[in-house]
């Protein structure tokens, strides 16, 4: 099932408002252009109320500027004009927008006697000098132009305006109304608006309809959640049921199998038992036979009661549990009393260690070296023989328990042809045997379950020449010692 996530959902892009308020700015600059546009069609040049102002915003200025140059350019900035340029008592050009005039005197008489006397005077007439304006040509000799010497009040001086003569006729004779370029301004900054509100009112729905996704979106995820949770639930269940029903079935299996292994193996001795008893009845052996008869009872009457013993324990273990006094014992004591209870085993030397206790349930330990010391007889080892170390001797194919941060070993060594390799993983498990040996498959699991009550680890390694079987239990210090650590 395919989810929509809300982070899979894409949001509104942020080019909306950004091309909305692009909108609203060009909206905004058309207004002003249109308004700089009326405002430039119907302003007077050089006349009335409007030139009296540009005279007044030039008296402005603070002729003591240092940058005489940039103070020109203000006051023609502000008059917005087309040249100025600021002429001495006698009528010389000091200062000019136009480099080509800085210098120049006036050669019209009406100007230089306007510029002379102080005097207001205008006339239209032809520039003898080409007039740059910012670098531009603007006028070259010869062209008519408005030009008006107006006196600076308070300064030894005038000012020199100069006006396009054509503008100054047609703006004269244009109409005064709104000029059509004003009304497409205008428009045009209508038509920006109209867009910014198209544009934002997409956005808006974009916007309106991503949230709608969203809770929906959310919605299925939660739901989806809540699927996959029950799923995982089902998943669960049936893999329990899945292991439960194999683990009946084991059970089955294993049940049957020792059933039938049970019925061999008890039979076995019992006929014999039986057969011997029925040939002591007859009384028709002599004396050396009937001993022979009698061993033979002997010792399948023991296998039949180890059998049965071994059954008990497993049963009375796994019911009850395994509960120990365990003791801390010298390292030499327990390996000298581990040689000395299986007299079976072959003497090996073991190496003192003074100082070195070992946690553990003697009688136990002594029962678990002699079982498989007697498991590995029944297989066919002819010499077993234990040592104890402090080092471990065998890198473990398989162990069981757990094996203790600081530990002891007891090794047992025997010369045997070895466990099968496909049997050496299931060797410590209930019921396991190899198709050759004989027994109930109870002997190492026996083993293990002492091994781990004793807090300790049992491991075992095998080739064809021998098997050696490694216990390992907790290592402690001595007595005397433990309250100084």
């Amino acid at each position: 099932m395919t989810v929509v996530r809300d982070t899979d959902l894409h949001r509104p892009s942020v080019w909306w408002p950004v091309v909305a308020a692009v909108c609203i700015v060009l909206a905004v600059g058309a207004v002003i252009a249109a308004t700089i546009v009326q405002r430039d069609a119907t302003r007077l040049i050089g006349e009335g109320d409007v030139f009296s102002a540009d005279i007044a915003a030039f008296n402005a200025i603070n002729s003591e500027v240092d940058d005489s140059d940039a103070a020109v350019r203000q006051a023609r900035n502000d008059l917005e004009v087309e040249a100025v340029s600021v002429i001495d008592a006698d009528g010389i050009i000091e200062y000019s927008t136009s480099a080509t005039l800085v210098g120049q005197p006036l050669d019209n008489p009406m100007l230089l006697f306007g510029a002379s006397e102080r005097r207001f005077s205008a006339i239209a007439g032809e520039v003898t000098q080409p007039i740059e304006v910012d670098g531009v040509s603007e006028w070259p000799a010869g062209s008519i132009l408005y030009q008006v010497v107006a006196p600076i009040p308070d300064q030894d001086g005038s000012l020199m305006i100069y006006y396009d003569l054509s503008e100054m006729l047609a703006r004269r004779a244009q109409d005064s109304g709104v000029q059509d370029d004003t009304l497409q301004l205008l428009g045009l900054g209508l038509l920006f608006v109209a867009l910014a509100g198209v544009v934002m009112l997409g956005h808006t729905k974009a916007t309106r309809r991503h949230r709608e996704l969203s809770v929906e979106s959310n919605l299925i995820l939660s739901h989806s959640r809540e699927l996959e949770a029950a799923n995982a639930d089902l998943v669960k269940a049936r893999q329990a049921a899945e292991r439960a029903l194999a683990l009946a079935e084991e059970k089955m299996r294993i049940r049957s199998e020792f059933i039938l292994m049970i019925n061999h193996e008890l039979r076995t001795p019992l006929t014999s038992v039986v057969t011997g008893a029925e040939l002591l009845s007859i009384g028709d052996m002599d004396e050396p036979e009937d001993h022979m008869v009698l061993d033979a009872m002997v010792h399948d009457g023991r296998r039949l009661l180890e059998m049965i013993d071994q059954i008990l324990a497993v049963a009375r273990i796994e019911n009850r549990g395994l509960t120990y006094t365990m003791e801390d014992l010298p390292l030499s004591y327990v390996c000298d009393s581990v040689q000395v209870a299986n007299r079976k085993i072959e003497p090996s030397e073991t190496a003192d260690h003074p100082g070195v206790f070992v946690h553990t349930d003697l009688k136990t330990l002594n029962m678990v070296v002699a079982s498989l010391a007697d498991n590995a007889r029944t297989h066919g080892a002819s010499g077993v023989k234990v040592e104890c170390s402090l080092q471990p001797r065998i890198a473990a194919q398989v162990e069981v328990g757990h094996r203790p941060e600081a530990a002891v070993y007891f090794t047992v060594t025997d010369n045997g042809p070895g466990i099968d390799p496909e049997f050496l993983p299931r060797v410590f498990e209930k019921f396991e045997k190899s198709s050759e040996s004989s027994g109930t498959g109870l002997g190492l699991y026996l083993a293990h379950l002492m091994v781990e009550a004793m807090e300790g680890s049992l491991g075992v390694t095998s080739s064809p020449t021998g098997t050696i079987f490694q216990i390992a239990l907790p290592m402690v210090p001595a007595p005397e010692m433990a309250g100084i650590r």
